[in-house]
């Protein structure tokens, strides 16, 4: 099995209103040697505000957002080719699961491109950070963990790496490219030093397998963020097959046993300890065999005959099983779907084999027949953003009505005074203010550089003002 190791450097925080600004993969045989590399940077999307704290972070200015070889979809269309060509792999990334993965499937999705690009063509995805997590509490002694400046444990990819003999410097830090490198550098590193729970760890990329030991009845352990739980499988969710439910089996479970539907809801999500937690399997979790780990555990909690007797009694519970299944299928079913086409990737549905050809097929023709093909789509949401697409990228190619509805949607877009789930061009020089403030005198640079971020704001602003 190859790998593909990226990173991506983003617009912001949030993946509905945001892009990847710069992306950074490699591709490695099964010896994390080498065997090709991307690194890629695109101009921002006009209908995009950049979060002024994300570029502060990644040091990037106003004018490479503007001067950038690639545009955004052009770069999007790159990272989709080469996961394809590089398929089957293990997609691989520091803190990607639960970011940079959500922040490329939805780009691909408001680009027309595979949105779960990741788990196509045999890929299956893992997470380093995740990994590195196992190694530290499966095998403490194999690993450094630094602390950091609030007294915890900082489990930052540049903290790590410099805690564990990796060259990371601070300033190479927020670049795509040098922390893939990095990430690649430690996940070699830790294939050295922990090779059991590594290949555990990538064993569980599998979702088979985190499946097979849910479904199995038996006492596991569970980790999360720095420990380890003894925990026992209870059921699937009916609707997401891929989304199980735990107990916790430290906790008494005749407190919650004979609980309405209702009353278990409020176990995954109230306040207070939580006796029942959600296992995404194909999220590759922490999640072994009790004799694997048990020795990790604090003595104290070392009581497997305890939780053996309550695994029997939370798997004898008929009724108990009904109710969580039916606590997670209305989970959230109260929801209102999104009015925005970008934030209803996973509230709108999945797309239809047609309109997956057909968006294939658009991202393969020339600007000027792709008009004709974006009419075709039965999905709304594609329609929409095909024509944001053709207004960004290739304005020739609208007719002077859609040209002029799309300028229109822009400059409400970046300058409406309306409360809005994006970032409008009002919103972010509030936000620099906000920065400036917090910042101490002397750091000269972030000043300056908060500066030439509020020029460029200003700008865009009296452009708009103008345009109006």
């Amino acid at each position: 099995m190859s790998f593909v190791i990226y990173d991506l450097e983003t617009s912001g925080l949030e993946p509905q209103w945001n892009v990847p600004l710069q992306a950074a993969l490699i591709h490695t045989d099964e010896n994390l040697q080498p065997l090709g590399e991307l690194s890629l940077r695109c101009r921002l999307p006009a209908h995009i505000v950049p979060a002024p704290g994300a570029l502060l972070t990644t040091g990037i200015g106003p004018a490479q957002l503007e001067q950038a070889p690639m545009s955004s979809t052009e770069m999007l269309t790159a990272i989709a080719k080469a996961l394809s060509a590089w398929a089957p792999s293990t997609v691989i990334g520091y803190n990607t699961i639960r970011f940079d993965e959500e922040m490329l499937r939805h780009a691909f999705f408001t680009h027309l491109l595979p949105p779960y690009a990741t788990q196509l063509g045999g890929h299956r995805r893992a997470d380093l950070l995740t990994m590195t997590r196992a190694v530290a509490m499966l095998e403490p002694s194999a690993i450094t963990v630094p602390v950091g400046p609030t007294g915890k444990p900082s489990f930052k990819l540049g903290d790590i790496c410099r805690a564990n003999g990796i060259a990371l410097a601070e300033h190479e830090a927020h670049d795509a490219l040098g922390d893939t490198r990095a990430t690649m550098a430690l996940f070699r590193h830790l294939r050295q030093i922990a090779p059991a729970t590594v290949a555990m760890m990538l064993s569980l990329a599998d979702k088979a397998i985190p499946n097979r030991l849910l479904a199995g009845g038996e006492v596991l352990l569970l980790g999360g963020a720095a420990k380890l739980t003894p925990v026992v499988g209870v059921v699937a969710n009916p609707t997401v097959a891929t989304s199980w439910a735990t107990v916790d089996l430290t906790i008494d479970p005749a407190s919650y046993l004979d609980g309405s539907a209702d009353e278990v809801t409020k176990l995954m999500s109230g306040p207070g300890p939580r006796p029942i937690r959600l296992v995404r399997t194909n999220a590759q979790p922490i999640l072994l065999a009790y004799a694997q780990g048990c020795n990790a555990l604090p003595p104290e909690q070392r009581d497997e005959a305890l939780y053996h007797e309550r695994a029997a009694r939370i798997r004898d519970h008929a009724g108990f099983r009904s109710s969580v299944a039916v606590a997670m299928a209305n989970r959230f079913a109260d929801r209102e779907p999104s009015p925005y086409p970008e934030a209803s990737l996973y509230g709108g549905g999945f797309l239809s084999n047609e309109d997956a050809r057909l968006s294939a097929r658009w991202n393969a023709s020339p600007w000027e027949d792709r008009p004709a093909i974006a009419a075709q789509f039965t999905d709304e949401r594609l329609k929409a953003f095909a024509n944001r697409l053709m207004l960004l990228e290739a304005p020739q190619s609208m007719s002077p009505v859609a040209w002029q509805k799309g300028q229109a949607w822009l400059r409400e877009r970046l300058t409406t005074d309306a409360e809005v789930p994006w970032l409008t061009l009002q919103g972010a020089l509030r936000q620099v203010a906000e920065l400036r403030a917090g910042l101490a005198e002397d750091e000269v640079s972030k000043h300056a550089h908060l500066d030439e971020i509020e020029r460029w704001l200003r700008q865009r602003s009296q452009y708009f003002q103008l345009a109006a």
